[in-house]
């Protein structure tokens, strides 16, 4: 294969994966012999060590990130990306995460009734939830609040937040019991 075509796929592939992708896996996928797949990395490392988005390799390993060189700037950036206002989505989540944590990603879905992988992606990007591991099930990822989080909303202590208990004793969910007999004297 044509080296220039090779570091182009290999780019596109690196593009998507988003995460560390093994010199395995482009050797399984590409089918070409390994040597070919190492001197297409080799170059692609080179030609883009002083671009703003570079190839790290390591352990066999590779991934793109942003230079290195850049990082002051890039995180004055996302600081001020992180300053945004938070949505509505995004709030509500976190009360979730908040008052449920650790707490699954199904289990935030269904409280919400809605698809909620944007909103954790851009609480997780803002640094204001972390992936922590289930001890039930290994394979199923939870979400809690950071201490980022507890700063920037100035809480120094989950306990002491109110109870949801107490929060909630006053609001009546449609269909419940109490809402319903209401209804039933109305007719």
């Amino acid at each position: 294969m044509d080296l220039s075509k090779l570091k182009s796929i290999i780019l596109s592939i690196l593009f998507v994966a988003s995460k560390p992708v093994s010199i395995r896996e482009l050797f399984e996928t590409l089918n070409i012999e390994e040597s070919e797949i190492k001197e297409a990395i080799a170059s692609l490392v080179a030609d883009n060590a002083h671009s703003g988005i570079v190839v790290l390799a390591h352990n066999d390993k590779l991934q793109l990130s942003s230079n290195p060189d850049n990082s002051f700037e890039v995180k004055k950036f996302l600081s001020l990306e992180l300053r945004e206002k938070l949505s509505d989505a995004a709030i509500e989540t976190l009360a979730i995460i908040l008052y449920k944590q650790p707490v699954s990603k199904a289990e935030i879905e269904n409280i919400r009734g809605v698809n909620s992988q944007y909103t954790l992606r851009q609480l997780l990007i803002r640094g204001l939830i972390e992936k922590a591991s289930s001890s039930n099930d290994k394979r199923v990822q939870n979400y809690k609040t950071t201490l980022e989080f507890m700063q920037h909303m100035g809480i120094k202590d989950v306990n002491d937040l109110p109870s949801f208990e107490e929060l909630t004793k006053h609001i009546q969910l449609p269909g419940s019991e109490t809402n319903l007999e209401s209804q039933k004297k109305q007719e």
